[in-house]
């Protein structure tokens, strides 16, 4: 559901603040925080949550204490609890995280060399009928496979080179997120705020929501995704004597890749999809069909909690998150369309679209 309308003095500062928010988000991920600004909407959406919770799980207690320093410590509870939850999960998921990471790291460098044999062997089997000038420009031995990643990937291996170096400043950034964070989502607001005030408030609330919206979503989507595709690797598959290698790679890959909006479900079945086409077109036609059911529900996912209050299509989400990865890597990927929802929402508001 879209705003209530709002006068002309009140557009104004909206107007203002939605320009001001815009400058702002560009400002960060150029100076490349956009790391701990995610971090800091995260912890900060969380913060919110276990406070609203907190708050009304303990109110009636409040009212039946009768004694005015108990009564005062009682109300007091919710935030101090909010701030030692939202702390301890931040450690668990930093911990799960680092873990995960481990995880993938040893599976990449057991499975690693196997992989490679693997893509050359559906390399050969996908080129043997296609005319020479194009089969010599296909890689036909490791070397070269990885001479082709080393030339296409040359800006992010450089990156991953770098990383322990960022990773410093990285973690200072999740650090300042979790404070900022967990500050903001317990401030109350002052009754009677000015316009300005009112008005920025109001323009921050709408940004959460639109990124409250959207990755919750995708953890929804993200987790349907990841559980029909086990069950058809896993289960499907097998039944028909087509066992996929790497699977669990496989698994892992679209677990990670369904967070990202429109964009994560489209590389993950693409992959899908390739590597059942060395086991006939009657598997790799089976797969479609099976990806295609799987999409078509999650569109009432992303239809009901983005579509009836956001109203950005699927489309203008792809070119939102292509011109945000281009402009300013994998954190204007995940925010960009946040934004661009967020902005959509208010031109809606405005009566522009």
């Amino acid at each position: 559901m879209l705003p209530a309308p709002i006068d002309r003095a009140s557009l104004r500062w909206e107007t203002i603040c939605v320009v001001i928010l815009l400058i702002l988000w560009v400002f960060m991920l150029s100076v490349n925080i956009g790391t701990g600004l995610i971090a800091g909407l995260v912890v900060f959406s969380l913060t919110r949550f276990v406070h609203r919770s907190l708050c009304r799980w303990l109110a009636p207690k409040v009212l039946r204490v009768r004694q005015p320093a108990l009564k005062w410590l009682v109300s007091r509870l919710p935030v101090a609890l909010t701030a030692l939850l939202v702390a301890l999960m931040a450690v668990l998921l930093v911990f799960g995280f680092t873990y995960a990471v481990r995880f993938v790291l040893q599976t990449l460098i057991e499975q690693g060399p196997k992989l490679v044999e693997e893509a050359i062997a559906n390399l050969g089997q996908l080129t043997a009928n296609l005319p020479d000038f194009v089969r010599e420009q296909v890689p036909g031995k490791p070397q070269d496979l990885f001479k082709l990643i080393r030339s296409g990937l040359g800006d992010s291996l450089g990156y991953m080179r770098n990383f322990g170096g960022a990773s410093f400043f990285i973690f200072l950034q999740l650090v300042f997120a979790l404070i900022l964070g967990v500050s903001a989502g317990l401030m109350s607001s002052r009754p009677n705020p000015k316009p300005l005030a009112a008005a920025w408030l109001g323009t921050m609330e709408q940004y959460v929501r639109c990124f409250t919206l959207l990755m919750g979503a995708q953890v929804y989507v993200s987790a349907w995704n990841t559980f029909c595709t086990a069950v058809f690797i896993f289960g499907v598959l097998p039944l028909l004597d087509v066992v996929l290698p790497f699977r669990e790679l496989l698994l892992m890959f679209t677990a990670v890749a369904s967070l990202i909006p429109a964009a994560g479900n489209i590389m993950a079945n693409t992959l899908i999809v390739v590597l059942t086409l060395r086991h006939g077109p009657f598997v790799a036609m089976g797969s479609v069909t099976f990806l295609f059911v799987i999409h078509k529900v999650e569109y009432f996912v992303n239809g009901y909690i983005i579509g009836r209050n956001v109203r950005a299509s699927v489309p203008e989400m792809l070119i939102a998150i292509i011109l945000g990865e281009t402009a300013f890597g994998l954190p204007g990927l995940i925010t960009a369309p946040v934004t661009y929802a967020f902005l959509k929402l208010h031109w809606q508001r405005w009566g522009w679209v």
